[in-house]
């Protein structure tokens, strides 16, 4: 079974001094990023950098947010899917299929759409449904601002589940959640990634290290939940085919699912 993706750490392409600082922490994925963390006068220089250190680095594998579409930067940022241990491009500001499909015609590479604008979120669906597309992101900050919100969270859910249903409509992996800006508060951090959770996220991006280890946490299975799960099975199994409840409440097919999903979490996902 392949690991579960929970965090995504973000490090900026032109400071490669903390590229193994990054790869070092406990994020499942660490994504260069040649977009927003890089001022416009470096673009070209950091992504020199980067692809030089990809090529003298082919033990370290990552993820590569490159500049969007629309800019002056993006046909020269995605040549950097052609290298082995780029597994996977970061697209922002996806705005319909097209936009993914430009970078597969260069390399059938695991791609993940950064839906942050009134566009690309009306194009949610047909973007999921796209071949290559492994996973949806939420860019919840930009799309925010895209819209003209105030708020928090909860101000965001409509845009949330909409995201989680294109993903299972398109059979590919649950989505991943934006990030939480103050990265010292880790009751936020913790509260945000709970939500994601509960609304069917998978995963979280970070802006910083101190980020990852309470993502990670939040999005395995807890010790409560497996205990749970262990007694569904074990009921199961004992009641060979007979109607069987727990605590007084009815065991069905979407229970054992859920046991046998949560155990699989645990498994795959173990240090």
């Amino acid at each position: 079974m392949s690991r579960i993706l929970r965090s995504y750490l973000f490090v900026p392409a032109n400071r490669v001094e903390r590229f193994e600082k990054a790869l070092s922490t406990k994020a499942d994925a660490v994504i260069i990023d040649l977009e927003d963390a890089v001022p416009v006068e470096l673009k070209n220089s950091a992504r020199a950098v980067l692809k030089d250190w990809l090529i003298n680095h082919p033990e370290h594998t990552v993820f590569i947010r490159v500049n969007a579409k629309n800019t002056k930067w993006f046909e020269q940022d995605i040549q950097l899917a052609l290298l082995e241990n780029v597994t996977a491009i970061v697209l922002p500001k996806t705005q319909n299929p097209e936009d993914i499909l430009d970078i597969h015609r260069l390399q059938p590479i695991d791609i993940y759409p950064l839906i942050e604008t009134p566009t690309g979120f009306a194009n949610v669906r047909a973007i999921a449904a796209t071949p290559h597309v492994k996973a949806l992101m939420f860019g919840s900050i930009d799309f925010q601002l895209e819209m003209d919100m105030q708020g928090s969270y909860q101000e965001l859910l409509y845009f949330r589940n909409e995201i989680v249903l294109a993903s299972k409509l398109a059979g590919i992996e649950s989505p991943v959640d934006g990030v939480t800006v103050d990265f010292q508060d880790l009751d936020l951090i913790q509260q945000e990634t709970l939500q994601a959770k509960n609304l069917g996220f998978a995963g979280k991006l970070c802006i910083h290290p101190n980020q990852v280890e309470t993502v990670n946490k939040t999005f395995s299975p807890t010790p409560d939940e497996i205990e749970w799960a262990n007694q569904i099975l074990e009921k199961v199994g004992q009641a060979q085919g007979q109607a069987v409840s727990l605590n007084g409440k009815m065991i069905d097919l979407p229970v054992i699912l859920k046991a046998k999903n949560i155990l699989n979490l645990a498994e795959i996902n173990q240090p």
